[in-house]
């Protein structure tokens, strides 16, 4: 099972909520001071989107705001705000001239139109989810049986056949987990126990098999060279992970220099971890409420085995369960107390824990989380001839479906089997 073998095979639509459409007025005011534009892009990141735009605006990146990351191996459509106040031949002031907005902008990769303007800079919860269009490829027949046989499963018995909805535990996917260096585990362990050093050092010194161009050269060369501060601060190129080597040359400890990363990059590194934890007790509890393991449809993932337990287990309270993202004041409570005290032991932590020595940022926050996601819409084409796989007698189908904020495509494709 192949996705991704084309950026158009990986269709995201960013679906704004109706209230924020209606907010949205044809004309900028006093009000009104942010333009909301749609972009459509392919094989790039939703910060260079952002990025192109304010250029192609003239005004500075960080006047363009945007509610969440989409993927860049993909052809994804999502909202981005411009302020105003930041816009050449416009500002916010009652006699400054109206701004010069085009109704329609191009770049490399990228399109966009304008919808409106708003009142405000563009937020997650003006976002109520994405459409997802996801070509499958390189099936074999007894894969797409496979993939029948677990939809089934997952259906929700309250579907109908215009709007099916299928069941799932709501892992987070590996996308949440980019800054698990290759095999060399979470940084956040190493910060929870004060060991600034090997945080540091797998944050920007443990060279990735992806790893290429720029990226690829500096953490080599960080692996190589650490602890030759100096050495490293005249031979690596200009980029923010570098602020942590010019802090130990210049005499600082590991904790001061790891505190010099961009704070975005601080948050991920905490984030990831929780995210780990957060899997490994769904995990156990999908195991307990189908009443064992095998009991599940099982798959395998880099950053462990995901289990979904088939739609009739799960009752009407596992599906209005709130499973929290822990931090240090976390209340562990039950159906989930079990679970989780179990997940806490073998990591060698308490939840007390959760938290990082001497530094008030980045921090462990708690975050509400539905256990059970559902994925609405869902369809499954039929199997087709795979025009990519020519002579191999592969098939290829359309898996369609919309998710909630926060939900993951890549974990309903689990589910089925990938």
């Amino acid at each position: 099972m192949t996705i991704r073998r084309l950026p158009e095979d990986f269709l995201v639509f960013e679906r704004p909520t109706e209230a924020f459409l209606a907010s949205l007025r044809p004309e900028p005011s006093a009000a009104a001071t942010h333009a909301v534009y749609e972009l459509t892009k392919t094989s790039r990141t939703t910060p260079e989107a952002a990025t192109e735009l304010a250029k192609a605006l003239k005004i500075r990146p960080g006047a363009v705001s945007y509610a969440g990351l989409k993927d860049k191996h993909a052809r994804t459509t999502q909202f981005f705000s411009a302020e105003l106040s930041s816009m050449r031949g416009g500002g916010s002031g009652k006699d400054s001239p109206p701004p010069v907005v085009p109704p329609e902008l191009t770049g490399r990769q990228w399109s966009g139109r304008l919808v409106g303007w708003s009142d405000h800079v563009l937020q997650a919860s003006d976002i109520e989810g994405n459409r997802f269009e996801i070509v499958v490829r390189d099936l074999a027949r007894e894969t797409c049986s496979e993939m029948d046989r677990r939809a089934a499963l997952l259906r929700d018995s309250d579907s109908t056949t215009e709007s099916a909805s299928l069941l799932f535990v709501n892992y987070f996917g590996a996308q949440r987990f980019g800054s698990a260096r290759h095999k060399q585990g979470f940084i956040a362990p190493h910060l929870i126990r004060g060991d600034f050093e090997q945080a540091l050092r797998l944050a920007i010194a443990t060279p990735a098999r992806k790893d290429a161009g720029r990226a690829r050269f500096f953490t080599r060369t960080a692996a190589a060279k650490w602890g030759d501060w100096k050495t490293l601060a005249a031979e690596l190129p200009r980029c923010p992970e570098r602020a942590p080597i010019e802090a130990l040359a210049a005499g600082h400890d590991f904790r001061d220099a790891f505190a010099t990363l961009p704070n975005f990059l601080q948050a991920m590194y905490v984030e990831a971890y929780q995210s780990h934890l957060w899997n490994r007790i769904a995990r156990e509890l999908a195991a307990k409420l189908a009443q064992g393991p095998e009991q599940c449809l099982r798959s395998d993932d880099q950053f462990g085995e995901m289990l979904f337990p088939p739609a009739d287990h799960i009752g009407e309270s596992w599906r209005q369960l709130n499973l929290p993202v822990l931090g240090p004041n976390t209340q562990i409570v039950e159906p989930w107390s079990h679970a989780a005290t179990s997940v806490l032991k073998d990591e060698g932590i308490a939840a007390s824990d959760l938290r990082i020595p001497g530094l008030r940022r980045p921090f462990f926050g708690e975050a509400p989380r539905d256990f059970i996601a559902r994925a609405h819409r869902f369809t499954l084409s039929p199997p087709r001839p795979d025009d990519l796989s020519p002579g191999r007698r592969r098939l290829c189908r359309t898996v369609a479906f919309e998710l909630g904020r926060g939900s993951y495509a890549t974990v309903v494709l689990r589910a089925l089997g990938q």
